[in-house]
């Protein structure tokens, strides 16, 4: 499955941007230097997120075995799908993984379960590359497996096209959580605001926070540069709320 490699690979070159160019990563972190978590905690992390990489990967192939690899997920054919097709299945994906992420991530964010689940993702109050997929395994599952695969899977789509979007899904994933303000565009900031404030920016795009007036800041960068440090502030002080 590419699903492993199609998220590590971005998560581990933007953990070596703070090895090999720790100059550049302190000038475009979103959060101070102060603020970035330790090594420690960095390994710990990755150590949960190989986890969630491995046992889906198991059941899938036990899966595989047990049906004698006759039930595939996705269409295997040697005929390729046409470029209309391919861009009609990436959009379809793009919607539907924007609206099922966003009503199951904010339905882990419902005080009855927050903690026995989702809160274990958000130990990470300044996000890095590798925390996108630390998570509870439930959560990995529901959160993370399927609103990529399910869509796709359930419409009958050629394995190109979802390993196109799959990718493209995984890489964004790490980029969100990645803290690095570099490419100038407003989804990790947004993203890395939902770690310090909890509850606000909980889809991958906007457009659901958009419709629900989840979210805090939208596409208004400037306006949101100013209001950063206190937002940053109002989540530091939501999580001490929180702990008691």
């Amino acid at each position: 499955m590419e699903y492993s490699p199609g998220f590590l690979l971005p998560a581990t070159l933007y953990l070596l941007i703070d090895v090999l160019f720790p100059d550049f990563s302190r000038r475009h972190k979103i959060q101070s230097s102060e603020r970035q978590p330790t090594w420690i905690e960095i390994r710990h992390c990755m150590f949960l997120t190989l986890f969630n990489h491995i046992w889906p990967l198991v059941i899938y192939l036990l899966f595989a075995y047990w049906t004698e690899f006759q039930q595939a997920t996705f269409i295997m054919d040697s005929k390729l799908p046409s470029l209309k097709t391919i861009v009609f299945d990436f959009v379809f994906g793009l919607l539907a993984c924007e609206v099922s992420f966003y009503y199951v991530h904010r339905a882990l964010h419902h005080p009855s379960i927050y903690a026995y689940i989702h809160k274990k993702h958000h130990k990470y109050t300044t996000p890095f590359s590798f925390a996108a997929e630390y998570a509870h395994p439930f959560e990995h599952l529901v959160a993370n497996v399927l609103p990529i695969m399910l869509p796709l899977a359930l419409k009958g789509t050629h394995f190109l096209s979802f390993f196109i979007f799959s990718v493209f899904e995984l890489w964004e994933a790490a980029a969100d959580h990645s803290g690095y303000d570099f490419l100038k565009l407003p989804p990790a900031e947004l993203h890395d605001l939902h770690h310090a404030k909890f509850r606000v920016n909980y889809s991958p795009l906007g457009l659901m926070d958009w419709i629900h007036g989840t979210d805090v800041v939208g596409w208004d960068r400037p306006r949101y540069r100013r209001k950063r440090v206190s937002l940053w502030q109002m989540g530091s002080r939501r999580r001490s709320c929180d702990r008691r």
